[in-house]
């Protein structure tokens, strides 16, 4: 019965493993990180996105009216600017990261106030929330199809103060809040309106909520209602140049100036625990656990090394069948008695090789065979030793003896 023969080569076993294990990594990774891959390789920032939910026409509206309308990644940059700097987050933004932006750029502006320095500007920032869930409409670039209307829950911790409620309804009119004179827009059919204790309404809808608010006495302002300044809306000169005049009040020091933020776009995104994991301050750890998996499956293999095979109860092959009789020989106790009968074999096999003649008696033949050749000793002496042997080490070297005259005589 032969034994089973095995699927797969060491060699092609351990390579599926590592290629298995790296594939099961890149998963979890990409299943990880899916959300920042999707907008460092996918989507654009929303200032950039031509399709109706972004605002690429509201950048190139301030660009055209000379207001500047830049797009910039670097969140540092982005709070040492005066001017008023609109901020678009997306469902999936930290709040933590809306809040950093806005204490970022009030602290400059108290700076700035302290110095003095009336030409630098207020630092005023709009924060523009998102409304819809959208999704890409196949081989139609630049085309979305809305989905529905976002959870208000998420929507409102965007909003960096306490207490923030977010409303949807039918739309019925819109009215700017004594001290503000804004265009009137053209309003959606479903307007999204905000609440909070230290929101100040600027502009509100029929229910006095606020569509635009500001946060206390700051100067970041939250619209609630992206369909106010999308680029949906801004095919419409009314919404244009509503939407002008809306910046120009927010910032009287630079009317109509403006500058898009990316750096929300590009941020790490909702937190998840394969983020955790690979990133600081958990990614020394991570790694050092799989560099401590990867030696204890080394060292695994090494101390342990193949799987051990049942072995036949009587070997197949002739060296086999030889050494169950030495080791029956062995177990008898009748090892040093071969010693005789294995020189008297030995012999008869030369005088054969040797075409001696058969009429020579014992001392006859030994003389013969001496004459031949005595490296390493002459023949006769290796004959007595081979029958005297009184342990099996003795026995064993004269025959290795034995071996080495044959090998010396051919």
């Amino acid at each position: 019965m032969s034994a089973t023969p095995e699927p797969f080569a060491r060699r092609t076993a351990i390579v599926l493993v590592v290629v298995g294990t790296l594939l099961a990594l890149a998963a979890i990774l990409l299943n990880g990180f899916s959300d920042v891959l999707s907008r460092q390789l996918g989507s654009l920032p929303a200032a950039d996105e031509k399709h109706g939910a972004g605002y690429y026409a509201l950048r190139q509206l301030v660009d055209r009216t000379g207001g500047g309308g830049s797009l910039v990644a670097d969140p540092d940059d982005l709070a040492a600017m005066p001017e008023l700097a609109v901020l678009t987050p997306a469902i999936d933004t930290q709040p933590e990261q809306v809040a950093r932006l806005v204490q970022a750029r009030e602290a400059h502006a108290a700076a700035a106030e302290e110095e003095d320095a009336e030409e630098s500007g207020d630092f005023p920032t709009l924060i523009v929330l998102p409304k819809w869930h959208v999704s890409a409409l196949p081989l139609q670039p630049n085309r979305v199809q809305r989905v529905g209307l976002l959870s208000s829950e998420k929507v409102a911790a965007l909003v960096p103060a306490k207490a923030v409620d977010t409303t949807y309804g039918a739309t019925q009119e819109m009215r700017s809040a004594p001290g503000w004179k804004l265009r009137p827009f053209l309003a959606p059919r479903y307007l999204s309106a905000v609440t909070g204790k230290t929101l100040v309404p600027v502009l509100r809808d029929q229910d006095g909520a606020a569509v635009l608010a500001r946060i206390g006495r700051t100067n970041t302002y939250v619209l609630s209602d992206p369909d106010l300044l999308n680029n949906a809306a801004l095919k419409h000169p009314q919404n244009a140049q509503a939407a002008i005049a809306l910046l120009a009040a927010l910032d009287p020091k630079y009317p109509g100036a403006a500058v898009f933020d990316a750096s929300l776009h590009y941020g790490p995104g909702d937190r998840n625990l394969v983020k955790l994991l690979f990133t600081p301050p958990f990614l020394a750890a991570t790694l050092a656990m799989i560099a401590a998996a990867v030696l204890a499956g080394l060292a695994t293999a090494v101390r342990f090394g193949p799987v051990l095979r049942e072995r036949r109860a009587v070997a197949l092959g002739k060296a086999a069948l030889i050494d169950n009789i030495a080791a029956l020989t062995r177990l008898s106790g009748r090892t040093l008695s071969a010693g005789g009968r294995y020189a008297d074999i030995a012999r008869e096999g030369l005088v054969r090789t040797m075409d001696l003649p058969r009429d020579l008696d014992e001392a006859g033949v030994l003389e013969r065979l001496d004459r031949l050749g005595d490296r390493p000793a002459p023949y006769s002496q290796i004959d007595h030793r081979l029958r005297t042997a009184r342990t099996e080490a003795e026995l064993v070297a004269a025959a290795r003896q034995l071996h080495a005259w044959k090998d010396a005589l051919a």
